[in-house]
């Protein structure tokens, strides 16, 4: 494919932006972000660096999409009555979703750039907030019905304990095991999550 117009390759842009940001993840996992460049998805595709650009107005925003575009909120959550095993099965997901080799390429980049831009910063915390912290406020507040858990919780401090170690121990220090680590930062969430008479079970 010479050029990435879809009317004249008679290739659909839906097609066209998916092989686009394929290569993205493919450079991404064979330079790293920050060797990566849009030209050099551009030169790899085929594609012109202008439309590129009107695309995506930086690289952070092509990693980004190629990335994290597929992200489903359903995924985060499922609940199976059981508490305890749903905060498990939770904490494994976010280290597994930080330990993601495409994740773990991309994130610490893209986290850094967001600042210098307003709509890439509010679309990261989209992806943080609206998916991650709805889906652990549903569940803590299900821990609560069930009678696990304190019903003063504050919610939003144990989110971003979990999220902010889990990122921490997955992106910077990538030492401990998925499960090792998950299972120590259930440990210390139900420690303080637990209603007062069921913090010695």
């Amino acid at each position: 494919m010479s050029e990435d117009m879809p009317a004249s390759s008679g290739c659909p842009w839906s097609e066209r932006e998916a092989e686009l940001l394929a290569i993205t993840l493919e450079l991404l996992r064979e330079h790293g972000y920050d060797r990566l460049s849009v030209e050099a998805v551009a030169t790899k595709a085929k594609a012109s660096k202008a439309t590129m650009y009107r695309r995506w107005p930086s690289k952070t925003h092509l990693v980004f999409d190629a990335v994290f575009g597929a992200a489903e909120a359903g995924e985060v959550l499922t609940s199976t009555g059981d508490f305890e095993a749903d905060l498990r099965a939770f904490v494994a997901g976010v280290f597994e979703f930080w330990r993601a080799p495409d994740v773990a390429a991309a994130a610490l980049g893209i986290l850094a750039d967001r600042h210098r831009d307003p709509e890439l910063f509010i679309r990261t915390q989209q992806l943080l907030d609206e998916t991650t912290r709805t889906a652990f406020g549903e569940l803590v507040r299900a821990g609560i019905d069930q009678g696990v858990l304190d019903a003063d919780i504050d919610i939003e401090i144990a989110y971003d304990a979990l999220v902010g170690t889990s990122f921490y121990i997955a992106q910077v220090l990538a030492t401990e095991t998925v499960d090792a680590a998950s299972e120590r930062l259930c440990s210390l969430l139900l420690g303080g999550m637990r209603k007062k008479e069921n913090r010695d079970e």
